[in-house]
């Protein structure tokens, strides 16, 4: 009974072994997405400056004139302008409605990548639940197969059968714990390539080898 009840905790209550968090990787793959970078880079471009300095260059020219002949009060014979041309507009409609185009892009892409992420950290973090309950499986399959065994050598042959139930019932949780293994390696790779060329950074955390600094 003490066993049975062991099995129960470990299935109710599975331990996570990795000690990576969520907030930080995605906040890491928002920072180093390529596709998100691009998009911002473009909308950097399009903000109106917001300075006057700033807006003083974006509108000034310099033009230059030249002339021949004179004026009823200037009789030189070759006559050359030149200056600064300054227009800055208060407020630019189509400079502003551009810039706000740019932003619902932007804003869009992140909400499609976000989700994305969430997705595939779920099922990264459904993964490795299964893997530390399946390791649970494991250990309490293998006591259990160590009792039957030394019940059997004692003399107790009604256990034979109950040994081979354990064995199968350990060689299906190894197949599971592989298999496991295998998806999560897999599932993170997948999380990590959304921090595009910082990819094997984010991998590293993810294998709890790394941090994000």
């Amino acid at each position: 009974m003490r066993m049975i009840l062991c099995l129960i905790a470990a299935l109710v209550h599975p331990m996570i072994a990795s000690a990576w968090e969520e907030q930080p990787v995605l906040e890491f793959i928002l920072s180093n997405n390529p596709l998100l970078r691009a998009h911002h880079r473009v909308t950097t471009q399009y903000a109106p400056p917001g300075d006057t300095m700033s807006r003083l260059r974006e509108y000034t020219s310099i033009y230059g004139k030249a002339g021949a002949g004179g004026t009823d009060f200037n009789d030189e014979p070759f006559v050359l302008q030149a200056g600064i041309q300054i227009n800055i507009p208060l407020a630019s409609t189509n400079e502003k409605r551009t810039h706000a185009m740019k932003v619902v892009e932007e804003t869009r892409t992140i909400d499609e990548i976000q989700a994305k992420v969430l997705g595939d950290i779920a099922q990264l973090r459904q993964h490795e639940a299964d893997l530390a309950a399946t390791d649970k499986r494991l250990k309490f399959y293998g006591d259990k197969s160590g009792w039957l065994q030394k019940r059997v050598k004692e003399g107790y042959d009604e256990d034979v059968s109950k040994l081979w139930d354990i064995g199968q019932k350990l060689n299906e949780e190894r197949a599971a714990s592989e298999r496991l293994k295998i998806l999560i390696a897999s599932q993170r790779y997948q999380v990590a390539h959304y921090a595009g060329e910082r990819w094997p950074i984010l991998l590293a955390y993810l294998q709890g080898k790394g941090s994000l600094e």
